[in-house]
Order: C-alpha cells, then sequence, then structure tokens
C-alpha cells in the first residue's frame, strides 16, 4: 500500500486538475452560450437567403453568372478550420481525415490544392504532413468581423472567376445541434451546389409553388443576384467559422466535465485510501506501544 504522504501528493495532483479542468469547462461554456445565440439569431437571414437565392435560380429566364458556371481549372481551393488549443475531443480528429481525403482525391485526379488554415492545431498537423499552406488565417481569433468575411469572399471568388480555383471547398465541424455536430465538407464554388446545400436546410415554412415570375424585380435579375451571391458567400464563410467555434467549445465542455468528474471521483478514491493508510499507521503505532508495554 502507498503511504500516506504519496497518497496526498496524488490527491492534490487530482484536486488541481480537477480545478483547470472545471476552469477550462466554464470558460469554454461561456463562449458556447455566446456563439450559440448568434447562431440562432442568424437563422432567419440565413433561410431568407437560401429561399431568395432558390426562386432565383428557378427562374423561367436563366440568370448568367461566372460563380454558377463551371471553369476550367484544374486547382481547388480548401478552407480548412480546426482549433487552436486542443482537450476538445475528436474535434480536430475528423477535420485531419477530412484534410487526408482531399489530398488523396486530389492526388488521383490530378488535381493541384491550394489549402488555407484556421487553427495551430491544423497548421501544425499540415506542416508534419509537407502540406504547403496558401495562407493562415491568423488575424481573427475564432470568427471573422463582418469586413473580414467579406475580404476573404471577395479574394475567392475573383480567384474563380479568374479562373486561378475550379473549387472551393470548407472543411470544418458542421453544428446541427447540440446534439448533433459532424465534420464535413461545404463546396461553395460553383455556387449551384451551395445554394442546394442552403435550400436543403432551411426551414420549410415558405410558399413553394410561389415562382421567380411572381415577383416584380428592380434592379435586373442579373444585377439583384450578383449582389446576393456576394451576400450569401460572405455569410457562409463567416458561418463556417462560427459552427467550427461552437463545436469547439461544446467537444470541450463535453471533454472536460469528464475529466473533472472523473478527478473528482479519483480525488474520493484516494481520500479513502488515506483515510485507511492513516488508520492502518495509527493502529500499527498502538500495537508497537502495548507490545512494548508488555513486552
Amino acid at each position: 500500500m502507498s503511504s500516506t504522504r504519496q497518497i496526498l501528493n496524488r490527491k492534490r495532483a487530482a484536486e488541481n486538475i480537477s480545478k483547470v479542468t472545471h476552469t477550462m469547462e466554464t470558460i469554454s461554456a461561456v463562449k458556447y452560450r455566446q456563439h450559440y445565440g448568434a447562431w440562432q439569431q442568424g437563422r432567419d437571414f440565413y433561410d431568407a437567403l437560401a429561399r431568395l437565392a432558390y426562386l432565383m435560380l428557378i427562374a423561367e429566364h436563366t440568370i448568367n453568372h461566372p460563380l454558377l458556371t463551371e471553369n476550367k481549372s484544374d486547382t481547388r481551393a480548401l478552407i480548412v478550420i480546426a482549433s487552436d488549443r486542443g482537450l476538445c475531443g475528436s474535434h480536430n480528429t475528423g477535420i485531419f481525415r477530412l484534410i487526408d481525403t482531399h489530398i488523396n482525391l486530389a492526388r488521383r485526379f490530378g488535381r493541384k490544392l491550394k489549402v488555407y488554415a484556421k487553427g495551430n492545431r491544423v497548421i501544425n498537423y499540415l506542416n508534419g504532413r509537407g502540406v504547403p499552406i496558401a495562407e493562415k488565417y491568423t488575424d481573427f481569433d475564432e470568427i471573422p468581423s463582418p469586413e473580414q468575411a467579406r475580404r476573404i469572399g471577395a479574394d475567392f471568388s475573383q480567384q474563380y472567376i479568374d479562373g486561378q480555383i475550379g473549387a472551393l471547398s470548407v472543411a470544418y465541424t458542421r453544428f446541427f445541434s447540440p446534439a448533433s455536430q459532424h465534420p464535413q465538407t461545404l463546396s461553395v464554388f460553383p455556387v449551384a451546389e451551395l445554394i442546394d446545400d442552403l435550400t436543403t436546410r432551411a426551414t420549410v415554412i415558405w410558399p413553394w409553388e410561389l415562382e421567380f415570375e411572381d415577383f416584380i424585380v428592380s434592379p435586373s435579375p442579373e444585377k439583384l443576384f450578383g449582389e446576393i451571391v456576394k451576400m450569401i458567400v460572405n455569410t457562409v464563410l463567416s458561418e463556417c467559422f462560427l459552427e467550427a467555434a461552437l463545436s469547439e467549445h461544446l467537444e470541450r465542455v463535453v471533454a472536460m466535465r469528464s475529466a473533472t468528474d472523473n478527478a473528482n471521483e479519483m480525488i474520493e478514491d484516494l481520500s479513502m485510501d488515506y483515510n485507511r493508510a492513516r488508520q492502518g499507521k495509527i493502529t500499527s503505532d498502538l500495537l508497537d506501544i502495548i507490545g512494548g508495554t508488555f513486552g
């Protein structure tokens, strides 16, 4: 049996771990609630954009826009969003698997892959694999400001229009609900796939029988669609960063709560071991005294 001093040292170590994990859980819980509030507030605007874009795509007169059509570029752009810190369960592991899948597919089909990274964990992973990083997003903490999102969206839109990239995707952990988060790849360009994804997950509470021709539109649909596309791309990119951060903090809350519970259980077990060891030592000392007295 371990000595009482050894048990006390282990108990103090477990108590320190419990304090750290509880603090990390509290911090992530606060950030999770903040991000979740922002995520909920943006649902209606998100759905409205999806519905409007859908109506324009199914118009009788086809809208021609460079972001809607495929180009001949053999370069694929991939934005990868992971966490800056660990201790968030399997949050980063799922993203790493997606990266490997994209690298293998690019190699298989003879495509070039430009990787844009957010998060120290994924940056270190890419450096370890020898994958060049086109750009690291280090000028914001977790979620870009509206201006930063517009800059990112405008940059990729121009690259696609100029034929520098033939597709843009985002690998991130998608937040469906507090009970469901999954790593996935979201296709942004060509934008028709993105609009299809948006309308698929939009809240179906609007009149599907309406058509675009039922509305009077000014300015022209082409000009209006160009502005709508910019809003959709900027909103979606910002939403991807938000959902990734939301999923990260939720997974960290769960992981740290489990770690805190395990540490507390260990503290209870060590307390019982300490009491038994202490009682055994007292009993042994009493027996030695008694033996010395009557010996």
